[in-house]
């Protein structure tokens, strides 16, 4: 079996779907919103290399090339499809996102968050199936083994098994990332909310300077820092757009209080769940709050 439904992967050993899909497959049915979707398992990736012959580690001229242009197996794209069907249901048109899920995002000595690739607003079958051959590219890329030859760690696929984590999308108004503890100051009190306008990629890239809530665990207390919001990214006819913020957007604060103290009490929750301090991003649709990754605070 090449593919998991989300929700049923809660037991899944991480090596095959890798942490961010783990970590978030764990929180469903906790009464937390988290996007519907399934996991690519790490043995599709195997096979792919296999069946085409692909040997990236001895090689890194060109890898995604190679990558879009080899065949997915017969058996491999059979499942993407149905799976990617099966989420769209009734809906003629289901824009997902598309993420790297490597066991290699939460060790304890490095972290490879973000060194992977993501597709965000991928809207058809043939946008899929090269977003995920992108995904796999990124394991090889130039940028990772860079980071795991300075942390000391072998790039190989023993070492460094992937999932693709597919998610329905959310166009978020607002997104952002929140901290569960002051990550400068190690105050466990403090809850710690970076959030601008559009999609999460904007802060995740360091392409703006969002506003700053510290919420306190204890008494609730809020203290706010208004952020540039200088642009946001927001959904195109395929992937994603740069566009400016105005100045009514960049001189107030993306959230209210209101939202503020649900984020805020989500993150007491994920944090009780996991039993340690954690990093979540999240995004908020017409005044619903997603969760769309939560993990435990690592290097």
């Amino acid at each position: 079996m090449y593919t998991l439904a989300l929700n049923e992967a809660c037991h899944e050993q991480k090596g095959r779907i890798g942490s961010k899909a783990l970590q978030l497959a764990k929180l469903t049915g906790h009464n937390i919103r988290i996007p519907g979707g399934f996991v690519i398992t790490s043995e599709a990736l195997d096979r792919f290399l296999a069946d085409n012959g692909l040997k990236p580690e001895e090689s890194m001229s060109d890898i995604e090339h190679q990558f879009i242009q080899a065949a997915l197996p017969d058996e491999v794209r059979n499942e993407v499809v149905a799976a990617f069907e099966q989420l769209q249901g009734e809906e003629s048109r289901v824009a997902v996102a598309v993420r790297s899920s490597s066991s290699a995002e939460d060790l304890e000595e490095a972290s490879f968050a973000g060194q992977y690739e993501t597709i965000l607003n991928v809207t058809d079958l043939p946008h899929l199936l090269e977003s995920l051959k992108r995904c796999w590219a990124s394991l090889f890329s130039a940028r990772v083994r860079g980071y795991a030859l300075q942390k000391n760690i072998g790039v190989h696929m023993n070492s460094l098994p992937m999932g693709v984590l597919v998610q329905r999308m959310v166009q978020a108004d607002v997104s952002g990332v929140i901290f569960s503890m002051n990550p400068v100051t190690k105050n466990k009190d403090e809850i710690i909310i970076n959030a601008s306008y559009g999609l999460g990629e904007a802060i995740v890239s360091g392409l703006v300077t969002p506003d700053a809530y510290y919420v306190g665990k204890t008494d609730g207390s809020i203290r706010k820092e208004l952020g540039l919001k200088e642009m946001k990214i927001v959904a195109a006819a395929k992937e994603t757009v740069e566009m400016e913020t105005t100045d009514e957007e960049q001189n107030r604060f993306c959230l209210s209080d209101r939202q503020i103290d649900e984020l805020a009490e989500e993150t007491r929750k994920i944090e009780a769940f996991f039993n340690m301090p954690v990093d979540i991003e999240f995004a908020v649709q017409d005044s619903h709050v997603f969760i769309l990754q939560a993990r435990p605070i690592t290097a």
